[in-house]
């Protein structure tokens, strides 16, 4: 075995899991599961084939004496579906796996998201190890354990993607994050990933310390896009651990009233989730419109919740303003290109799963961290929006 990783503790209902945080993880899989009491007769892994071919195999071959079965996968947000979750669950039977037996995903969050599922569902539960191979899904979606597919669906005559609009909590049993896997990642990939760490030093407003400071992550935010494996071993575990502690104090996001609980995590999704689902929306990216990924959305509703929350009174303009910065600085859109209709845009919102009787429950950010605000109206909302739409 390689020097130890960083290790981040998730603690849930059950017995919790590690996340384990370093490099050439991937190469001792089979050890680390083996650490982690994980010795299962059957493995089934689901690959992303946009993983270098070479890191599957050496990951595969440590897996030890267990009987192993693979399906290499190339999953998107249009395929993050019921059918590819149906082909995964006849994947998983076909493997002939029991309860006492493990599914390990290897690839990004779209897949992670999928694959939980799958062995949420496989004789009522399975365990799963996940290892995240691109920076979101190491920072956000492998730990957890919520586990989805999207529905397409025509909401007041449009179609629209509804994000992770099936799903399930899932918790894996261990989660191996090799940040030497992001050495291989489009740099498009590692900047919508920057999102989600911006969103974390968010959530830790005031309190937040090294890489999840807003003004300390700006200063290295050159460091990381140019792939430094121990600035990105750091920021990794420092957005672990926020997420672990959020989770750890409401892990089915069951918080009521003020209390954000773990809905915190979902700062700028409502709006991210919208610009997602409505295909008409496009952004200029490395000098082309297109419609945006995951973590350009997150980034553009980062800077939306953060105006909405000064017109409110809740933020301030200077936090607003620090967002904005780091949020250019990742190389991540700031702003629309095009849009459809704030008609659309809105309908498109009230898909969202925290809306409660067809009111948006909105997660905004204040120097403190964050606070949650009930439906605040058209007027506050289209002001939100057209911010994305400004050239300023």
């Amino acid at each position: 075995m390689t020097g130890s990783p960083s290790t981040v503790h998730v603690s849930t209902a059950g017995d919790g899991y590690d996340v384990l945080v370093g490099r050439g993880l991937l190469a001792e899989l089979g050890g680390w599961c083996h650490e982690a009491g994980l010795n299962p007769q059957r493995i089934h892994v689901f690959e992303d084939s946009g993983v270098p071919e070479k890191t599957r195999e050496v990951a595969v071959g440590s897996l030890g004496s267990a009987a192993v079965t693979r399906t290499v996968l190339r999953l998107d947000e249009g395929s993050k579906t019921i059918a590819t979750l149906e082909r995964m669950l006849v994947e998983m039977a076909g493997a002939s796996l029991e309860r006492s037996d493990l599914v390990v995903v290897m690839g990004g969050g779209i897949l992670g998201d999928v694959g939980g599922l799958a062995a949420s569902l496989h004789r009522r539960g399975v365990r799963v190890v996940q290892c995240p191979t691109t920076l979101l899904a190491m920072v956000d979606a492998s730990v957890g354990g919520k586990t989805a597919v999207n529905l397409h669906a025509e909401i007041s005559g449009e179609g629209m993607l509804l994000k992770n609009a099936v799903g399930a909590f899932h918790q894996p049993s261990l989660v191996v994050a090799d940040v030497d896997a992001l050495q291989s990642l489009p740099p498009r990939h590692l900047r919508g990933g920057l999102a989600e760490c911006i969103k974390h030093a968010v959530i830790a407003g005031e309190r937040g310390e090294g890489l999840l400071h807003l003004e300390q992550l700006l200063s290295a935010m050159p460091t990381l896009l140019a792939g430094d494996p121990e600035a990105l071993v750091s920021l990794v575990r420092a957005s672990v651990e926020l997420k672990a502690g959020v989770v750890a104090g409401d892990e089915r996001e069951l918080a009521t009233g003020a209390n954000a609980g773990r809905r915190a995590l979902n700062l700028g999704h409502t709006f991210a989730h919208a610009i997602e689902g409505c295909g008409q929306t496009r952004v200029l990216v490395d000098g082309h419109e297109v419609h945006p990924e995951h973590g350009e959305a997150v980034g553009l509703g980062l800077i939306a919740a953060a105006v909405l929350a000064e017109k409110l009174g809740l933020g301030s303009a200077d936090l607003t303003d620090a967002i904005r910065r780091t949020v250019a600085s990742a190389g991540l859109p700031g702003r629309l290109s095009s849009s459809p209709s704030f008609n659309t845009l809105m309908a498109a919102m009230r898909q969202d799963k925290k809306a409660s009787g067809g009111q948006l429950r909105l997660v905004l950010p204040t120097p403190a961290g964050v606070v949650m605000r009930d439906d605040p109206g058209n007027e506050p909302l289209g002001r939100a929006w057209r911010a994305l739409l400004s050239a300023d």
